[in-house]
This record gives structure tokens, C-alpha cells and sequence, in this order.
């Protein structure tokens, strides 16, 4: 996971979450825009597309979370 910074006039983030196929490549599967960067706002979007994720796929779970230095999104992972 990981956002844009300051890439439009109005200050909101990209952030893009990426999963990793049966080969092992990266396949982008969901982007959200949001206006804040808060430790509560990642974490209810965060939590929604998890909760999407393992009711389409039951068998889905996280080995791993890649992200930069980004102290909100570590913070949110937790």
C-alpha cells in the first residue's frame, strides 16, 4: 500500500493497494482518494476492503503488508 503525496491543489491522496498473484507479481486491486490521512480514516477503508476481500474470498488471508515509513498507515495496519 502506498499514497500519493500533494499531487493535486486540493491536498488528497491515492493510495493504491496491491496483492500478489499465484506467480507472485503485483496486481493493483483497489484505489481509494481520500482527503485525510488520519489513523481513523485508513483504518475504516482499510477494514471495509478486508471485510470485502474475505467475504469474496473465504480462504483469502494476509501473509504480509508492504508499506513506506508512513507512521498513519503502519499505525492503521496495527
Amino acid at each position: 500500500m502506498d499514497s500519493t503525496f500533494s499531487t493535486n491543489k486540493y491536498g488528497y491522496q491515492l493510495y493504491t493497494l496491491m496483492v500478489f498473484d499465484e506467480h507472485r507479481n503485483g496486481v493493483p486491486v483497489a484505489w481509494v482518494i481520500s482527503s485525510r490521512n488520519t489513523i481513523a480514516e485508513l483504518s475504516k477503508w482499510m477494514s471495509t476492503l478486508f471485510s470485502i476481500g474475505k467475504k469474496e474470498r473465504p480462504d483469502w488471508h494476509v501473509q504480509a503488508f508492504i508499506t513506506d515509513d508512513a507512521t498513519a498507515e503502519i499505525e492503521a495496519l496495527r
